[in-house]
């Protein structure tokens, strides 16, 4: 019999009985930072994930937009700091710093990146071409590229602007367009990554291959070292003649004019990215953003403060409350963390039927359960554990890495089994989920269709036939044992809906969206799956017609976390909505 395909972009099936409230936001601290742009006043623009804030100078927030989905990937200010620009997934956004009101936005190119000239104008690359672009009239000028362009960085006074191209890298006078230094570069070169000196004179480039210092009217002068100078550290000059490569906590000071090393290496207190203005102001940017000072720069950053996530990925519904954040257990209504076990360095974790289960970086495993942490025997050092996978009633858990997994019961605090990807005869093993009796477990391969792994004899077999040249992504089963397999074909996302005892779906749900996550309801009723969709990236089907009865959710970030409340009343993403601060969003589901 041939398989149903079910379209979720058709209108939602007339079964429908089911609603979801408007979510309530909840917000926990994290935001990764790591785009910085300075104003007048000490003020200072920084990425918060998907927002920009505007700091004081005590880092205290004097506004915030919230209006990009997905992390902003760049950030300016104007030279006379009046407007600050933001460039997210698929928005770019220009506002007025003073008042908040958005000036122009538009949809960016696969290799947008923006800056301001230094007349205030928009520059923009777009297709390899750097455009200018005047925000009253929204009239565009070519500067240069050509299309050739593949990168643009633009000093913050928006007078010198470094462009790379395929073979060579230039520094360009933008009053002009006049190139006033240029140097080839490997062709194994990365990206680019620059940094101004404080006159405007000279630039630090960085290519992820090597490090030039470009000076207009002289030739290129290569860093000693430069070709380990990652595209991933941080550039800050001390003055016009010395500046500091810093990286994990380790920094390096060179001479801005021949390109030595000076001195030892120096130990520093931020691990994180760091960022120079004007005045000697310095930055450290990361899960908190700080501030620093050029003569200090190994002393711990003062003021600091962590600001607003955008989403979490751990979470639960513990005793009827919500809990979430990154890495930990926060009490959303009372803001205080649950330990939960596993607190240092917290690497996955699922909950169902009341009970939490965490797996950490040391492949440490604990139960959460009725208040109480039960710590499980340690697992094999052989392997990599990387997912956790609980079964409906939360007694089972299978932990997975690419050379093995294993089977243990949170009941007895036991370890019922563990297997190698060589004696399953598999290549690796991506994913692994308990059946919902704990007698086998549910396998993704490297390749291949998932399999069935029965855990007394050993023995494998096909778990669900899936179309050729399918590739699996997750497991989920019901408690009444409806399996479900989020895969792609072609890059074309699908959930496979199977029957126990089945090898063949009895639906398959088709999504325009990647599937990030799934989740049955308790009772096993409902499916919840969680998509990149920008607009309804959360759906709730039924489970036994593979009917759509909702769907809504505009977040402001992807993430992977979405579980249900031990009622089947509430779900939780991880992520809060676009057009305002939070986390974490809470979905009443009414029948």
């Amino acid at each position: 019999m041939r398989t149903l395909l079910l379209s979720v972009a058709l209108t939602l099936g007339g079964a429908s009985a089911l609603t979801l409230s408007k979510p309530a936001v909840y917000t926990v601290p994290g935001a990764d930072s790591h785009l910085a742009a300075f104003l007048p006043g000490g003020q200072v623009a920084v990425d918060a994930d998907n927002a920009v804030m505007i700091l004081d100078q005590n880092l205290k927030t004097v506004r915030a937009w919230y209006g990009l989905q997905g992390a902003v990937q760049a950030l300016s200010a104007s030279p006379d700091g009046t407007r600050v620009a933001a460039l997210g997934r698929d928005r770019w956004v220009v506002w007025d710093a003073r008042t908040g009101q958005e000036v122009r936005s538009g949809t960016p190119e696969y290799d947008t990146t923006l800056a301001f000239a230094a007349d205030g104008a928009l520059l923009m690359l777009n297709d390899g071409t750097l455009t200018r672009m005047d925000l009253q009239s929204g009239q565009t000028t070519d500067i240069l590229g050509d299309g050739e362009a593949y990168d643009v960085r633009v000093s913050a006074d928006g007078t010198l602007a470094a462009v790379i191209y395929e073979d060579r890298v230039d520094l360009v006078a933008l009053a002009d367009a006049q190139v006033i230094a240029s140097s080839e570069i490997s062709d194994e070169w990365d990206g680019l990554e620059a940094t101004f000196s404080p006159d405007a004179q000279a630039a630090v480039i960085r290519t992820g291959s090597e490090t030039l210092i470009l000076r207009g009217g002289a030739e290129a002068t290569e860093v000693e070292g430069g070709e380990d100078l990652s595209l991933d550290g941080s550039v800050v000059f001390l003055n016009d003649a010395q500046f500091l490569y810093a990286e994990y906590g380790e920094g390096q000071l060179f001479d801005a004019q021949t390109g030595e090393a000076i001195g030892e290496t120096l130990e520093l207190d931020s691990f994180d990215t760091l960022v120079g203005g004007p005045g000697g102001q310095v930055l450290s940017l990361g899960g908190s953003v700080g501030r620093l000072t050029l003569d200090a720069l190994d002393a711990p950053a003062r003021p600091q403060v962590k600001l607003p996530s955008g989403n979490t990925w751990t979470g639960a519904f513990i005793g009827g409350v919500p809990h979430a954040g990154l890495g930990e257990f926060i009490n959303l209504k009372t803001g205080k963390g649950l330990n939960v076990g596993n607190r240092d360095r917290l690497y996955a974790a699922e909950t169902q039927g009341g009970q939490v289960w965490t797996l950490n970086g040391s492949g440490a495993v604990n139960v959460y359960r009725a208040g109480k942490i039960v710590k499980l025997p340690a697992l094999s050092s052989k392997v990599d554990f990387e997912t956790l996978h609980t079964s409906p009633d939360g007694r089972y858990a299978a932990l997975s890495g690419y050379e093995g997994l294993a089977l243990l019961d949170g009941q007895t605090a036991k370890i019922v089994a563990q297997f190698t990807a060589a004696q399953l005869k598999v290549e690796d093993i991506h994913d692994a989920l308990p059946t919902t009796d704990g007698k086998a477990v549910l396998v993704i391969p490297h390749e291949g269709n998932p399999l069935r792994l029965d855990v007394k004899t050993g023995k494998t077999q096909a778990a669900v036939k899936l179309p050729a040249d399918a590739s699996s992504d997750e497991l989920q089963q019901s408690r009444g044992g409806t399996l479900a397999v989020a895969y792609s074909v072609d890059d074309a996302p699908f959930v496979a809906l199977v029957k126990p005892g089945a090898t063949t779906a009895f639906r398959t749900l088709k999504f325009t969206a990647d599937v990030r996550a799934l989740r049955f309801s308790p009772d096993g009723k409902l499916l919840a799956v969680l998509t990149n969709d920008a607009k309804n990236a959360l759906h709730v089907f039924d489970t036994a017609s593979g009917t759509l009865l909702a769907r809504a959710g505009q977040f402001s970030l992807r993430t992977n976390l979405l579980t249900w409340s031990d009622t089947g009343t509430q779900l939780m993403v991880g992520a809060g909505q676009v057009g305002q601060p939070g986390s974490v969003s809470v979905y009443d589901v009414k029948h």
